[in-house]
């Protein structure tokens, strides 16, 4: 055996001896991250089926799992795309015009639905558990005939864009199918995400330069603009608006950015005749708290002219005008809410409304300070503040 190492000097050869062979070098594997929100992704596979039939049992789930915003985005995103199957029987009926809490319960009861479904129910969960969202109307492609819908959510004080109908895709590999989760539609950039997503109104494209649907169609990058567009200033307008006023936003931004393609054609439409509806409900619901408080006030002037009697302990006169002043405060908020439209007899309506409202508010008003006079007053001497009223044209102070 000695003879395999002739001419090998020995110290070479102890050498040797010390060191591994080179070929056997055991070195440490670099170790893989995981994928992010692996964690995530796994506590929401856990979800008991009992919390998953309301929104309200999803969020309370979802806040007891997770701390941060990202992780509560991530937690209902990956809710919604993984368990909501797409129903392609009935896959261009959008149905802009039905009612969001409709739809979201129909889409929990039945597990299915189109685009709409999906960022509706998205958008209602997000916000359940403190991510602000917005449904976000548009289309992909001018060959689908009905456009598509998906989200934006604000995480941590950045926004972005999500799309949960396009997450979860179906890919043929060896013949078969198979699941894909795509992780790209999650937090999508703006940059990103207007290469494939055309919003309606451009506000939601959150870009300093939003492009117009021929630059869309084209793919075509609009050049840097002098003054460019303060989206995050509009966005905050937008979430301080009513309804009303989002919907008359939403349309003028849509119209200056251009009406060139058949869908947005369309969308504006439902959303003028959506908007003409919702300016007749808003006049009417303000119509509707003006009769409330004045029948309260009636109520209170009938009190009055029976001189407060049956009595009343003074914590319960205090309670009296409260609840028409909360009326005609409504009715206010929602007339000051209406625009001013062309049409003569639109501006007719508004101004009798004005001059009723105005004068149920001086009834308020003088019986409010009525009272206080009342209640600061003796009680052996407050029958005498009844006498003290003075009359005009048949009409005492106190409607005046």
């Amino acid at each position: 055996m000695l003879s395999v190492f002739r001419g090998v000097p020995l110290a070479l050869l102890l050498g040797l001896m010390g060191q591994p062979l080179a070929g056997h070098a055991q070195t440490a594997k670099p170790r893989t991250p995981p994928p992010p929100y692996q964690a995530v992704d796994a506590r929401m596979r856990q979800i008991p089926d009992s919390a998953t039939h309301t929104v309200g049992s999803l969020a309370r789930y979802i806040n007891a799992s997770f701390a941060t915003e990202a992780d509560k985005a991530r937690a209902a995103f990956v809710w919604v795309a993984r368990n909501i199957r797409y129903d392609r029987e009935n896959m261009y009926l959008l149905e802009f015009e039905r009612e969001p809490a409709e739809v979201v319960r129909e889409t929990l009861t039945k597990r299915l639905g189109v685009c709409r479904h999906y960022a509706e129910l998205y958008k209602t969960l997000a916000s359940a558990v403190g991510v602000p969202t917005y449904v976000v109307p548009g289309y992909t492609s001018l060959r689908d005939a009905t456009g598509h819908a998906w989200c934006a959510s604000r995480i941590d004080g950045q926004w972005y864009l999500m799309d949960p109908t396009w997450a979860l895709q179906t890919r043929t590999v060896n013949g078969k199918p198979l699941v894909v989760f795509r992780d790209d539609y999650f937090r999508m950039k703006p940059a990103q995400a207007i290469e494939s997503h055309m919003p309606y109104d451009p506000l939601w494209q959150l870009l300093t330069a939003p492009r117009t649907p021929e630059q869309f169609q084209y793919g075509q990058v609009p050049a840097t603009p002098a003054q460019p567009f303060a989206y995050l200033d509009s966005l905050a307008v937008y979430e301080r608006q009513s309804p009303l006023e989002q919907l008359r936003a939403v349309n003028r931004r849509i119209e200056r950015n251009g009406v060139r393609n058949g869908l947005t054609f369309t969308y504006l439409s439902s959303n003028r005749t959506r908007e003409e509806n919702l300016h007749i409900g808003t006049y009417n619901a303000a119509l509707q708290e003006l009769n409330a408080g004045a029948e309260q006030l009636n109520a209170f002037m009938d009190f009055f002219n029976h001189q407060f009697l049956p009595r009343k302990t003074d914590a319960e006169l205090a309670l009296l005008l409260p609840p028409a002043a909360a009326r005609l405060a409504r009715s206010r908020e929602l007339l000051a809410s209406l625009p001013l439209l062309q049409s003569p007899a639109h501006q007719t309506n508004i101004r009798q409304f004005e001059a009723s409202l105005r004068e149920a508010e001086t009834l308020l008003a003088n019986s409010q300070a009525f009272l206080v006079r009342y209640l600061g007053t003796g009680k052996l001497l407050r029958p005498t503040l009844f006498m003290q009223i003075s009359t005009l044209n048949g009409r005492h102070e106190m409607q005046r």
